[in-house]
């Protein structure tokens, strides 16, 4: 597409956007405070995708609502109640209390450290309804608590119990309530001989050991609340959102209703100081890849909750941004990566031989590396319709203008014993919307030259392989996965069934094209690209992100 066109259709998109009206609301309204129209003691309103609370006109934003019910301060109960029949009562269930937050300490009392020993436990009761659902967390406790929670039933019956489903060795426990009874909620501490008492009737039957400390607690009995707001992007628009206090998940929808991205985690740790997202105890980002209504959802907590939204446009100007790849090494300064200040890192020539290849080989393996960097970062994405503007050079070829405006680079060299960072890549920052333009990354490759292991090329070549071609291919993608995450890629789940650039450690015969054959260099490698995948699990993220888009975004015309 021609770049002006381009420029004109997408621009006009956004404008539509920002015109979206409704009757009784004005055109082009940038919205700056919402309060939600649910009433802070109601839930069902808008619970879902169909029923969510629009917002028109936003590019910054700040929404006040509450996840029913708020809870309720509760004093800390007094010891010894370590048992069913010494429960602290919660008043759960009797008026309009409906959830309690409290307080209290793992191993005190008369069956903790400085009694007999055998465990503390601190019991609560719960009147509960059929219909509700019991949620218990101790989410916000020190992190050097590792509690336990379970719950009982009156005649002592354990009905459910949670290690660490809450944030590190925290708890939560949700538990659908069929029967309108009393309830009891039991808070230990983790403990190899058992976590709770063998006879939740008697507090001093605990089997002791176990982890003792603070913690903080939140018991609620209701049906639960989900809070769910809408807003109208264009394509590439840039949404980003973080929640205070309140409010433990945020997830974002597709308006086909697919999982765009959710998580419950801080998930923008890695945001440049140029990004303009907003940033939360729980936050995320995504670029969207339709136009149309966005779902946010805010699920998973209790009480008031201020939830900041974001809208932009990508950070990208007329001038061309410049991908240097530098295969030298030489002084390098590691500490965006994580590392401590400037390192010495050698080039990639003393690494050639432990691949089969000499000297003689290199500005064949660096042009292949390029022009698999070139086809990934550009050719792709022109095919898929996108006015990408960005260039490639390398240290074979051109003058090193790292330093410069708009020229991010990626550093083909080096190994740990150098550089002291344990990754074979890593890159400076995860940017949606590309904020920064002028960034680093790292590919190391003393693992993947070794002469063995499932990290090293070597694994995957023969005799009859073409050794530059899968070197230099290899090489190009690991510096496609790190330059995906510098425009606002986040790393893909290594063990699906789809090979992308963006898959985390774990699927390297993915990641170096390897074909069905099982070696590389031969005629059935395969062509690995920027694809749509679900996230790495271990990111804390849930959804399928389109890669190609968020990056190209990121490098395109400016609209």
């Amino acid at each position: 597409m021609n770049a002006r066109i381009h420029r004109l259709v997408v621009g006009a998109a956004l404008v539509a956007a920002l015109l979206a009206t409704t009757p009784g609301v004005s055109s082009a309204v940038v919205t700056t405070n919402h309060q939600e129209h649910e009433a802070a003691t109601a839930a069902g309103e808008n619970d879902s995708r169909a029923t969510a609370e629009r917002l028109y006109g936003v590019s910054t934003a700040t929404v006040h609502g509450t996840l029913s019910p708020a809870p309720v301060a509760l004093t800390a109960g007094d010891e010894d109640n370590g048992s069913i029949a010494s429960a602290t009562a919660t008043g759960i269930g009797a008026g309009a209390v409906r959830a309690v937050t409290t307080s209290g300490t793992l191993g005190d009392g008369p069956h903790g450290s400085l009694g007999d020993k055998t465990n503390d436990f601190d019991f609560y009761q719960v009147a509960g309804q059929a219909g509700q659902t019991l949620t218990v967390s101790t989410d916000g406790s020190p992190a050097s608590t590792n509690t336990v929670v379970g719950l009982y039933d009156a005649a002592g019956q354990l009905l459910a119990s949670d290690d660490d489903n809450g944030a590190g060795a925290l708890s939560k426990l949700q538990y659908p309530i069929t029967a309108t009874a009393d309830y009891y909620v039991a808070v230990a501490g983790k403990s190899a001989a058992g976590d709770f008492p063998t006879d939740p009737q008697n507090s001093g039957s605990g089997l002791g050991g176990a982890d003792t400390g603070a913690y903080q607690l939140l018991i609620a009995a209701a049906p639960i609340d989900r809070d769910f707001y809408a807003v109208k992007l264009a394509a590439g628009d840039v949404l980003g959102a973080a929640l205070g206090a309140s409010g433990d998940r945020l997830t974002v929808i597709r308006p086909n209703g697919s999982v765009a991205v959710g998580t419950d985690l801080h998930s923008l740790g890695k945001l440049p100081a140029a990004s303009t997202l907003p940033r939360g105890a729980v936050d995320l980002a995504v670029v969207a890849d339709q136009a149309g209504w966005y779902a946010v959802s805010v699920t998973d907590g209790f009480g008031p909750y201020d939830l900041t939204l974001g809208v932009s446009r990508p950070a990208v100007d007329d001038a061309p941004q410049t991908v240097f790849l530098d295969f030298d090494g030489g002084s390098v300064d590691l500490a965006p990566l994580g590392g401590t200040g400037v390192r010495q890192l050698s080039g990639l020539t003393p690494y050639l031989p432990n691949w089969g290849l000499t000297a003689a080989d290199e500005a064949a393996v660096i042009a292949k590396a390029t022009t698999t960097v070139r086809e990934n970062l550009r050719t792709d994405a022109v095919r898929a319709g996108y006015d990408v503007n960005v260039r490639i050079r390398t240290s074979a070829d051109d003058t090193d203008t790292f330093g410069s405006p708009n020229v991010s680079r990626v550093v083909i060299g080096g190994k740990t014993a150098e550089s002291g960072i344990g990754r074979i890549g890593t890159a400076q920052s995860i940017d949606p919307g590309n904020f920064a333009h002028e960034e680093t990354a790292l590919v190391q490759l003393d693992r993947i030259s070794a002469a063995t292991g499932p990290l090293s090329l070597n694994t995957y070549l023969t005799a009859t392989s073409d050794r530059i071609a899968f070197v230099g291919t290899a090489l190009g993608n690991l510096a496609s996965r790190e330059l995906g995450a510098l425009y606002g890629a986040a790393p893909a789940d290594p063990a699906s069934t789809t090979a992308t650039l963006m898959d985390a450690d774990g699927n390297f015969t993915g990641l170096y094209g390897v074909g069905p054959d099982g070696f590389g260099g031969t005629a059935d490698d395969l062509d690995v690209d920027y694809k749509t995948d679900t996230y790495n699990p271990a990111s804390g993220l849930i959804g399928s992100q389109n890669a190609l888009n968020a990056i190209a975004w990121g490098i395109s015309f400016p609209c």
